[in-house]
């Protein structure tokens, strides 16, 4: 009969530590439920932040708006922006020389197998129109910019921007067709 006691009293001993050790940890009377969601709610809510080490180079991301377009007077090619970045450019002294905006691209070629469609979106075509209303060529491309039929190829632009300018639209052409995508600045 002893031991029966003496366990049931060690098990109500360790059901009072544990209960009183769980209500420390809810503030405000706050139920077990409610405190895990409010953590949950706290980690979803916050979005992982960029900070860019003291010793990189000063750079910007631009967002496009659309982000994608179609192209062609058959609307063969869908050319979508999928990245842009902007790293400002100094010379020795520190004085400012301009900036160099990195465009990534999409292009697909949205022609059947049965009725194909060969294109090239050339970036020598593209005009970057600045925020002082100046246009300016791509300085350079790297990828394919000319997809098969019923296929997908990637592509990166790179301008090179004036001191003092940020880009505002991106004009694109091909075939005789010209459709512009609206730039926003994000620094």
């Amino acid at each position: 009969m002893k031991r029966i006691t003496l366990t049931f009293l060690g098990l109500c001993v360790i059901a009072q530590t544990l209960s009183s050790c769980s209500s420390k940890e809810k503030t405000n009377g706050q139920s077990d439920t409610a405190a895990v969601s409010t953590e949950a709610a706290t980690t979803e809510s916050t979005a992982p932040v960029t900070v860019a080490p003291a010793n990189a180079p000063a750079s910007y991301k631009v967002t496009a708006m659309p982000d994608s377009a179609i192209l062609g007077k058959e609307n063969e090619a869908l050319v979508k922006v999928t990245d842009m970045n902007v790293v400002d450019l100094f010379n020795a002294e520190g004085k400012s020389t301009g900036a160099e905006l990195t465009v990534k691209l999409t292009i697909t070629n949205k022609s059947t197998l049965d009725h194909k469609k060969f294109f090239t979106v050339e970036a020598s075509n593209a005009r970057l129109e600045l925020d002082n209303k100046i246009s300016i060529p791509s300085s350079n491309s790297d990828g394919n910019s000319s997809p098969e039929p019923e296929s997908t190829s990637e592509t990166t632009w790179t301008f090179t921007l004036p001191p003092n300018t940020k880009p505002a639209k991106l004009n694109l052409f091909l075939n005789g067709t010209r459709v512009s995508v609206g730039l926003t600045a994000q620094r």
